[in-house]
């Protein structure tokens, strides 16, 4: 096979080199053969407001393949676009495509199509999936009404002569019942074991006249219940989940100066937690790490914490607002403040988890948490975050994130610890500020094809360093984008003048109000963004704003909402 003459005693057999050296090219520089893309298999999923896909596929090692999404709900016309999926590529996804489409309509069965190309050729993909969107949960109609009030046993569950305590009323319980309970405190730390059946709940209610006070608190130990309008003080540990139960509601609850409040300690698949009302015992100047708002326990759980929906709560003094979610989460319309720690540890999360329309005032340490980013993509959208001692995004261990018209504003720098998550992040529609004039990002890292920055707008007031990485420093966004390739269309603005209602009155641990960062008239953040479909569909003016808020558009609600039902129009992120 290969020539036997010598260059001399040491010297190596030609061909053999020629051989090594060809195999060494073709090992370390990918073929045309690697860089084109097979389609592979597809995975869909979804919440009450968003469907999650995945796609796997081999080749594209160049990773510039892309997968272009379309969707309609059947018979409703022409197709809408939505973002693309994420070219993602680790060890949890494997090599594919990963995203979401947003905003969708509950119990809706939608037609998706999905398009891959590749530059580079190989088969080229569409696949039209069907996707339903799960209901929003619905007390039951038709079933039994019984009446709680606290004691330990007798009474027959009617308005006169009522179950006395939880136990008492559970002998009873079957799919449909809802139990009114009435004012007083309630002791032994129930668990409500009973389960109703998918789309028929068994419901305990606070009665409304008074108070009904766990004085234990209570646990949740079966699926398809629905628990509101009840209240926990003074607890190490609010609740807990017991035996991964499925598709259960937490509204309306009330829960004071506990450690711990809503906890799945023992996992828990597809909950509704929405409305609640969350002050906890952590002074937020401690910085303490310890003592959760509501806790899905990511991966902790042996059974998971996906496919929750986490809306509209108010959550206060507590270390982190919310934790830890598993794949397929979407949280969104919370009002969180005055923290210890972070406003949403999404640490433990997987693939598409999306955090939309939250307002996150004073997180002590940081707004959100990558320690770690298991899966991709994650999405930030429409998110107001004011004052962090340390950052906006927490990043230990990351991959893609998708952080589209936020309003992000900090006292002095605004990545003391760092911006190297944002070399694999794609970001739009952003607005950075510095309040006293700081650095806006520092970092260290390649800019790759994860790495795509623009239309944000910025400001850094006086500083001379808005922009370091990798050992040079940027002094304003011209020579940033030269230097690196991104923000072509980034803009500087000035707070002072966009935004006059500013109200910051010290850096964290200092209590920020509770405010809408609006733009003013004039500023040229207006019409300034990019247009990213089913992000900001019907923006108004010639471009859609940068930012929170699009100018002319109702405001949303943050915290629990004020209709009955639980449910408003204001939770699809564009606030129309």
């Amino acid at each position: 096979m290969f020539s036997r003459r010598s260059r001399g005693p040491a010297g190596p057999d030609l061909a053999l080199l020629v051989a090594l050296t060809a195999m060494i090219l073709a090992s370390a520089v990918p073929s045309e053969a690697q860089d084109r893309t097979t389609p592979g298999e597809t995975v869909s999923y979804s919440t009450i407001h968003s469907i999650g896909i995945e796609w796997g596929i081999s080749g594209d090692a160049n990773h510039n393949a892309t997968v272009t999404v379309h969707y309609r709900a059947p018979g409703t016309g022409p197709w809408k676009a939505a973002l693309p999926l994420v070219r993602v590529d680790n060890t949890y996804n494997g090599n594919g495509f990963a995203g979401s489409i947003l905003f969708l309509d509950p119990d809706t069965t939608y037609k998706v199509r999905l398009d891959l190309s590749d530059p580079d050729g190989g088969r080229d993909g569409s696949r039209t999936l069907t996707v339903a969107t799960r209901p929003l949960p619905t007390l039951p109609t038709g079933g039994r009404r019984f009446h709680v009030v606290p004691g330990s046993g007798g009474g027959n569950g009617s308005a006169k002569k009522p179950f006395q305590g939880i136990a008492a009323a559970q002998a009873v319980a079957r799919p449909g019942d809802t139990f009114f309970v009435h004012a007083g405190s309630y002791g032994g730390r129930p668990t409500f074991s009973v389960p109703g059946i998918a789309g028929n709940y068994i419901v305990w209610m606070g009665a409304g006249d008074g108070e009904a006070l766990f004085v234990d608190g209570y646990n949740f130990g079966a699926s398809h219940i629905w628990v509101e309008g009840l209240t926990v003080r003074d607890q190490a540990f609010a609740t807990f989940s017991l035996d991964c139960p499925s598709d259960v509601v937490v509204r309306r609850n009330f829960f004071y100066d506990n450690h711990y409040n809503i906890y799945l300690q023992r996992g828990g698949e597809g909950w509704y937690i929405a409305d609640n009302t969350i002050v906890g015992d952590v002074d937020p100047a401690s910085g303490s790490f310890d003592g959760e708002g509501i806790e899905l326990n990511g991966s902790f759980a042996a059974c998971g914490a996906n496919n929750h929906t986490v809306a509209h709560n108010s959550i206060t003094r507590v270390a982190d607002g919310i934790s830890t979610p598993g794949t397929n989460v979407d949280i969104f319309g919370n009002d969180i403040f005055d923290t210890s720690d972070d406003g949403i540890e999404t640490d433990e999360g997987q693939t598409n988890v999306r955090v939309w329309g939250n307002r996150i005032h004073n997180a002590v340490h940081n707004a959100f948490s990558f320690q770690p980013q298991i899966g991709a993509p994650w999405y930030f959208i429409r998110n107001q975050v004011i004052n962090n001692l340390e950052d906006i995004n927490k990043y230990r261990q990351w991959d893609r994130a998708v952080i589209l018209h936020n309003t992000f504003v900090h006292w002095g720098d605004l990545t003391t610890g760092g911006a190297h998550g944002l070399l694999m992040s794609i970001s739009r529609n952003n607005l950075w500020i510095s309040v006293n004039g700081g650095q806006i990002w520092w970092g260290f890292g390649t800019f790759d094809w994860r790495t795509d920055l623009d239309h944000d707008g910025f400001d850094w007031g006086d500083s001379t360093r808005p922009f370091f990485f990798n050992g040079t420093t940027y002094t304003s966004l011209e020579s940033f984008s030269a230097g690196t390739g991104q923000e072509a269309n980034g803009i500087r603005i000035s707070h002072q003048t966009c935004i006059p209602t500013m109200d910051v009155p010290g850096d964290s641990p200092t209590t920020v109000p509770p405010q809408y960062l609006t733009l003013a008239a004039g500023c040229p953040a207006i019409d300034a963004g990019a247009i990213l479909p089913n992000i900001n569909d019907g923006f108004r003016g010639s471009a859609p704003d940068l930012g929170a808020y699009e100018a002319g558009r109702r405001l949303p609600t943050y915290g629990p909402r004020p209709n009955a039902s639980g449910e408003d129009d204001d939770d699809d992120g564009d606030n129309d």
